[in-house]
């Protein structure tokens, strides 16, 4: 009875109860234990493992769907026969999984409050759930601090990473990513760094950004946007923009930018526009027809290779909304290297939004193909600078002496 009653729990709960107007309107479901034992039996066929698989598509995205599925993947019920390591039970635990997730993507894409509220009561594994944001953890402990006010202690800073540092490596492509920053980072005039590593780039962007040229966000873009442009090499760029961002070539005689697009490129653009029937004003040069709506999946997959030298190893998962084009990263490097928050903040394309999902272990989230907010406006972003900031008050001061503690912002 242990799943039934979770299930029958977790439906009467208030954080998952309807509102008592709208449950007047239309009745609630009634808890089905049937369903609930159903879900939990282990198939010994074939044929039970397909009932089984109509069963879950027949699940609406609803809190009480994905709670009797988690009691049923939590607690499955044995078949007559003792088959726990055979091929069907692991089958249907991997079916039972496979829909909770698509059951938990809709939910997210429908209500993501009532999401948030689904995902903190039930103590689904985080790798599983399709966004990290707002949940809590359950598989790891945090020693008790200080106490907290949102977030930031008597000081207005927030709490250092609760967790051991994490040793990061770099694979080939990863150090070629690194020393090419590195190169880069060094056209900026501030003195090189020997070590050839993140923490070398962490010094010589430190110092950057403590410059005079370099205290605006906008300077250490553009060290960024060139870099990328090196890295990406003078070809592939003009196409990236046209597969990515739907931005019609332009040939400028004055731009020696690399990775301009080059004089034959939009001269070839213009030779197919001059001979279109129809639509030849789409095709007018430096006109943008998209980003199109596989650009954020694309630049998730891709981000991993072109910025692990900075943040570590990553996975895919869904924004916010419940759509592609996320990217959560298990543990920053550049912030446990750094304990600097407003660098990455600087450094993050203005068509990506960053979030530390959890400050207490730096796991970072990305969504791309959404506009960030000012970090002022944003309620996800932390409302402080890091205990462990080496930079605050050299930032207050080029600030002009406003408060250390957001400086860097």
């Amino acid at each position: 009875m242990l799943p039934t009653l979770a299930v029958c729990a977790s439906f009467l709960s208030p954080q998952l109860a309807r509102p008592p107007a709208e449950s007047r309107a239309a009745p609630q479901p009634r808890c089905s234990v049937a369903l609930a034992l159903t879900l939990g039996q282990q198939p010994r066929s074939a044929v039970e493992l397909l009932q089984l698989a109509q069963q879950l598509l027949a699940l609406e995205p609803t809190p009480l769907a994905v709670a009797q599925l988690t009691d049923a993947i939590d607690y499955p019920r044995p078949a007559a026969i003792d088959d726990a390591g055979g091929v069907m039970p692991r089958l249907a635990d991997a079916l039972k999984r496979q829909r909770r997730a698509w059951l938990l993507v809709a939910l997210l894409r429908e209500d993501r409050d009532k999401y948030v509220e689904t995902v903190s009561f039930l103590k689904i594994p985080r790798d599983e759930l399709p966004n990290r944001q707002a949940s809590p953890h359950f598989e790891k402990s945090f020693a008790l601090g200080e106490p907290l006010v949102e977030g930031l202690n008597a000081e207005g800073l927030v709490p250092d990473c609760a967790l051991e540092d994490v040793p990061m490596g770099e694979n080939p492509l990863e150090a070629h990513t690194g020393i090419a920053l590195l190169a880069r980072a060094g056209e900026t005039g501030v003195s090189r760094n020997p070590e050839r590593s993140i923490r070398g780039l962490i010094d010589e962007m430190r110092r950057f950004m403590l410059s005079a040229e370099g205290v605006a966000a906008s300077s250490q873009q553009e060290v960024l946007v060139r870099t990328l442009r090196t890295l990406m090499t003078p070809v592939l760029p003009p196409f990236y923009r046209i597969f990515m961002g739907g931005l019609v070539p332009r040939h400028d005689p004055g731009d020696s930018r690399v990775g301009a697009d080059p004089k034959w490129l939009a001269d070839g653009v213009q030779w197919v526009r001059a001979r279109l029937p129809f639509g030849r004003s789409y095709l007018e040069p430096g006109r943008q027809l998209g980003p199109w709506f596989y650009a954020p999946a694309l630049t998730a997959v891709v981000a991993p290779y072109a910025f692990g030298f900075l943040v570590g190893p990553a996975s895919l998962n869904r924004r916010a909304d419940g759509e592609v084009g996320g990217l959560v990263v298990e543990k920053c490097k550049f912030l446990q290297e750094s304990s600097c928050k407003g660098t990455p903040l600087r450094l993050a394309p203005p068509s990506c939004v960053t979030t530390i999902a959890d400050r207490r272990d730096i796991e970072c989230q990305w969504s791309f193909g959404e506009a960030a907010p000012p970090p002022d406006e944003d309620p996800t972003w932390p409302k402080g600078c890091v205990v462990g900031c080496t930079s605050r008050e050299a930032m207050r001061e080029l600030s002009g002496g406003g408060p250390a503690v957001r400086a860097c912002e």
